[in-house]
């Protein structure tokens, strides 16, 4: 087990270890080794691989508490340059495609803002 699995999904994990060449045991690295990893971490960008199209789409309730987000920039309060869109905020709507249009919407606004 690594530090960031025991915060993150053992997935992640994996996967980030084996794109990023880190494969040895925390102490085995030097403190700017560490410094890199964090860094590489931090601006990793997870792009998805392919979608399984609108058919299987669906809406989910509960998420990032809105009132810990910027109605503006959607940036969170308490973490500068961290930012939620879509539905992992606490928002819920009608079936019929309104999820769709909060995603894209609140992704343009933050988008707006980065």
């Amino acid at each position: 087990m690594t530090p960031l699995s025991s915060i993150l999904p053992k997935r992640i994990v994996q996967k980030f270890l084996e794109l990023s060449g880190y494969d040895k045991p925390l102490n085995q690295y030097s403190d700017k080794d560490i410094s890199k990893a964090c860094q590489i971490f931090q601006e990793w960008k997870v792009i998805p691989a392919g979608t399984e199209g609108y058919e299987k789409a669906e809406v989910t309730k509960g998420g990032i508490d809105t009132n810990e987000l910027s109605s503006k920039t959607f940036e969170a309060k308490k973490v500068e340059g961290l930012f939620f869109i879509g539905e992992v905020i606490d928002v819920t709507g009608w079936l019929g495609g309104y999820n769709f249009q909060w995603a894209w919407a609140s992704g343009f606004c933050a988008g707006q803002h980065i």
